[in-house]
């Protein structure tokens, strides 16, 4: 049973704002309830969290966060406690754009596609999406040396499942001391003052959201991205940069 000092949050979650998901706002707070999140943060592709999850979540006694997941050309990183949608597409000048909106800039799924960081980015993150649920638990490979460069260089961690579907939600979330307020949140992830747990992991998902982005907007070039990396799941390992 969870303890009543302490506090989970899903830090990576998707609503069909996002071109890849169905999920409504309304939903994802009702499975976040049924699985006694504290909070959830909204990280949406290209748009952040509407005046109306704030209603859903405040109406449902949920803490919201809102946040967006930018892809660079080092992978995507996400911005959580941002007050507008973010707009740079490189890694470095978003970084500066999410701490200019006051926010803190996580790396999400490291290595799920990228091979390497450059350093100078790293120590501008704040924070490691250690566990994904539709990934793996990067502490799990702190021997490997690119992974253990990569914690050694950012300090913060932060957890969530990278929910597409509103069943998803809650397979993965940070768990933090009892906090008030956004900034002693916002403290807990960059201090690594917490830990970050796992429910369970499906990469199979992932083929699962690609199917929903063709249903909303269907493409040859969509169609044969989803069967490209089907075939490649079927033949390889998982698509891992490690």
């Amino acid at each position: 049973m969870q303890s009543v000092d302490s506090l989970k949050f899903d830090l990576h979650i998707h609503s069909r704002k996002s071109h890849d998901s169905f999920s409504s706002i309304s939903d994802i707070i009702k499975c976040a309830k049924k699985r006694q999140l504290d909070g959830i943060a909204l990280t949406d592709h290209e748009i952040s969290a509407t005046e109306d999850g704030e209603d859903i979540a405040l109406r449902n006694n949920m803490r919201l966060i809102k946040g967006n997941e930018v892809q660079t050309e080092i992978g995507d990183i996400i911005g959580l406690f941002i007050s507008k949608p973010l707009r740079s597409k490189k890694a470095e000048s978003l970084v500066e754009e999410i701490h200019d909106q006051g926010g803190i800039a996580i790396l999400a799924h490291p290595f799920k596609y990228t091979r390497s960081y450059p350093v100078a980015i790293l120590e501008k993150i704040d924070a490691v999406e250690v566990i994904n649920a539709r990934w793996k638990d990067l502490n799990m490979l702190a021997g490997n040396p690119k992974v253990s460069e990569l914690l050694s260089i950012v300090k913060g961690r932060s957890a969530g499942s990278d929910s597409h579907f509103s069943f998803e939600v809650g397979r993965a979330y940070w768990v933090t001391p009892y906090i008030k307020s956004e900034e002693e949140l916002k403290k807990s992830i960059c201090n690594n003052i917490g830990y970050a747990h796992a429910r369970c992991y499906s990469a199979w998902l992932d083929e699962v959201s690609q199917g929903a982005k063709f249903l909303k907007n269907p493409s040859i070039k969509q169609l044969a991205r989803i069967m490209y990396w089907t075939l490649r799941h079927l033949t390889f390992a998982k698509r891992s940069g490690l």
